[in-house]
């Protein structure tokens, strides 16, 4: 990146290395780029930033030099970049190269280099296969681009861990770890992911396919909310008994609930409900209004109400169980899809061991979501159960004695 950055020609040139999270920014990279640039005479150097300046005095500009996290990605809006470097991209959010890095090159014309370790075939795999193939699939298909190079370094192939090391790692790590962190293995399980199997049992049994809306049946969406960070909606029409068809999947940040109406209202479907997580009913401090009234007020003539309060384990197992039953909409769900099947424990690397809590990073919104639509189906199921119990139980009341 500096490399590139000393011969470009273009007025003040912007560059940025991008990490999941801003701290891991700064702790993996601020120093390596403080210490490249320190013979450079009038560089500026910005602690509370991240962000580093390189004078040139023939032609009156700067070369600039940023830290990022990719944790909250419109926070990156709004800048020109003339190169980019997301690492460890596979931690992050799929919308952060699509909608949000990729139009910041374009009009500079500039170059992205992705880097990282495997954490399954989530976006990080997608943009490999895009790199080795292009994409056959869209219409019309996309062929592989030229300007596209990939790379696999594994660690059997590079030399550069003694075999020593690699023999002793490999004794004390499972075959899954052990592919991924040093053979760069996109097959294998993701260590610690919550529904790695479920969904991997959906795609095998072609419940992850193509599922059309049936105007027929009414849509019920479950919401997760998002403050400073994204807000995730699925859409789903429940067949009572059969099957659940999850038809589409939205999610975005920095947008209120006046945005979000419009874009329901958009899609064109016939609305049940509106279910949201069993925190939207608290009232703002800022306005006295919970978020749940704010919809029923925007949502006239449809069921807006919240989910009963379920504890995140309980939640996790109703949603495995829930996800036996689903047909997901492979292009509509694809982020929905890619964030269940990211979804994992929290790690913890003082003690070396999975904690009982899931890690919050951009798959938590869509799993939350999940946890949403599968705490209030099983309640609804509980319901239902529960009055064919009392019906069962009943005798029939008339006003003659049939004996």
């Amino acid at each position: 990146m500096l490399d590139r950055a000393m011969r470009l020609t273009t007025k003040n040139p912007q560059y940025a290395y991008i990490a999941p999270t801003y701290g891991q920014a700064k702790r993996v990279a601020w120093d390596l780029l403080k210490d490249y640039v320190k013979n450079i005479p009038g560089v500026i150097v910005n602690e509370a930033d991240l962000r580093i300046d390189i004078p040139r005095p023939y032609s009156g500009d700067k070369i600039r030099f940023m830290l990022l996290g990719a944790e909250n990605p419109d926070s990156i809006r709004g800048i020109y970049l003339d190169g980019v470097v997301l690492d460890e991209y596979a931690e992050m959010n799929t919308v952060v190269w699509s909608t949000v890095v990729r139009p910041l090159l374009s009009d500079r014309m500039g170059w992205a280099i992705f880097i990282g370790t495997p954490k399954g075939q989530n976006q990080f795999y997608d943009v490999l296969q895009f790199a080795q193939n292009g994409n056959p699939a869209a219409e019309p298909p996309v062929p592989k681009d030229p300007e596209w190079h990939w790379a696999i370094y594994k660690a059997s192939e590079t030399n550069i861990i003694d075999r020593t090391e690699l023999e002793a790692a490999r004794a004390q790590m499972s075959p899954e770890e052990y592919e991924q962190e040093f053979e760069c293995s996109f097959t294998a399980a993701l260590i610690g992911a919550y529904y790695g199997k479920e969904m991997e049992k959906a795609e095998r049994d072609g419940r992850v396919t193509s599922v059309d809306y049936d105007p027929g049946l009414p849509v019920t969406t479950y919401w997760d909310l998002g403050m400073d960070d994204a807000t995730s909606i699925w859409f789903i029409q429940n067949l009572r008994g059969r099957e659940i068809r999850v038809i589409d999947y939205m999610e975005a940040s920095g947008s209120g609930l006046p945005w979000w109406t419009k874009e329901l209202q958009s899609k064109g479907y016939v609305y049940d409900a509106h279910i949201l997580p069993h925190d939207g009913a608290v009232r703002e401090l800022g306005t006295g209004v919970s978020r749940l009234e704010t919809l029923q007020s925007l949502q006239r003539g449809i069921k807006v109400r919240v989910a009963k309060k379920m504890d995140v384990a309980d939640g996790i197992n109703a949603s495995r169980l829930l996800l036996a039953k689903c047909w997901f909409d492979k292009v509509r769900c694809a982020q929905g899809i890619k964030a269940l099947k990211a979804y994992e424990k929290a790690w913890d690397s003082k003690n070396k061991v999975f904690q009982s809590r899931p890690k919050h990073n951009w798959a938590s919104h869509g799993a939350d979501a999940f946890r949403t639509a599968a705490t209030s189906l099983e309640e609804s199921q509980h319901e239902r159960d529960g009055r064919h119990k009392n019906y069962g139980n009943r005798q029939t009341v008339s006003d003659f004695d049939i004996v």
